[in-house]
Order: C-alpha cells, then sequence, then structure tokens
C-alpha cells in the first residue's frame, strides 16, 4: 500500500487526530499545573511512626517561648558579672537544631523548665551533619548585693 495515497484518503483524520494531540497537551499542561499547586498546599502526610519526628505544635513552641523568658542572662565562662551563682541546677543539653539561635533557645528552654533563670558554661558546636547543638550548666543567680535567703540585707564582704 502507497503511504502517499493513503495520507490522501485519511487527510480529515490526521487533521483532527493532531488537533485533539494540541489540545490534551493545552489542558494537561492548564490542570497538571494547578494539581501541582494544590498538591503543594497540603501538609505532607506522615506514616504513624514518624509523627514524633514531626514539627512542634504551636502550644509546644509556646511552653518552650514562656520557659526561655525566665532565664535573665548566658555566659560562655563559669561567672556573670553583676550575679552571684546560688546554686547549680543541672547541666542541660540540646541537639539537632538548624542554627545556633535555635539550639541556643532550645538550651534556655530547657534550663527555664528545669528552674534555672541562668546558664554559665555555655558551648556550641556543629555537627557533621550540619546541625547545631549547645550545652551548658543551668544555674540559679541573684545580683550582687541583693537580700540573704532570710531576707536581710547581704554582707558585701562575705
Amino acid at each position: 500500500m502507497d503511504i502517499g495515497l493513503w495520507l490522501q484518503n485519511n487527510q480529515t483524520l490526521l487533521i483532527l487526530v493532531v488537533i485533539l494531540l494540541v489540545v490534551l497537551a493545552v489542558l494537561q499542561r492548564l490542570f497538571g499545573g494547578i494539581w501541582r499547586m494544590a498538591r503543594r498546599r497540603k501538609a505532607p502526610k506522615l506514616h504513624p511512626k514518624l509523627q514524633r519526628y514531626a514539627g512542634r505544635s504551636d502550644a509546644d513552641i509556646e511552653a518552650a517561648r514562656l520557659a526561655a523568658e525566665n532565664i535573665i542572662t548566658t555566659s560562655s565562662t563559669g561567672t556573670i558579672a553583676g550575679y552571684d551563682i546560688v546554686r547549680q541546677i543541672d547541666a542541660v543539653f540540646v541537639e539537632g537544631h538548624r542554627a545556633q539561635g535555635e539550639a541556643i533557645a532550645a538550651l534556655k528552654a530547657v534550663a527555664g523548665r528545669r528552674g534555672a533563670n541562668a546558664i554559665i558554661n555555655v558551648t556550641q558546636q556543629h555537627t557533621a551533619a550540619g546541625r547545631c547543638s549547645a550545652q551548658g550548666d543551668a544555674v540559679l543567680v541573684r545580683p550582687v548585693g541583693s537580700l540573704d535567703d532570710d531576707g536581710a540585707p547581704r554582707d558585701p564582704d562575705r
């Protein structure tokens, strides 16, 4: 069978097929883009065993912020100028944060939850995976010259 003869006999059919393919390509381009945008807006569904590794809830974030507000100062040394250390509460450590600021904020939240109002000996490290960790000693401090535990004025020579 001659192809030229076949094309002549089926010219209308070929034109309709080409038009149909162009229309389908345009529709796919239009609705495919809409479908991709709709998919981006949805939060990804996580397997139930992975839920604990997901982001924190708004309530958790607010609780951490309030706990971090209890920290009045941090220091990379063992002392804080203008403050006396009343007692050391605990060593605190956080890891896996994207930036140093996030690690320090999380460290303050942990120390604040344990009843501290300052952190001394603060150190920060970057892990090989590009994450940040921070550690320090959660302490309870009071301003120099403040009242003793019994409420009497503090002796500055002590």
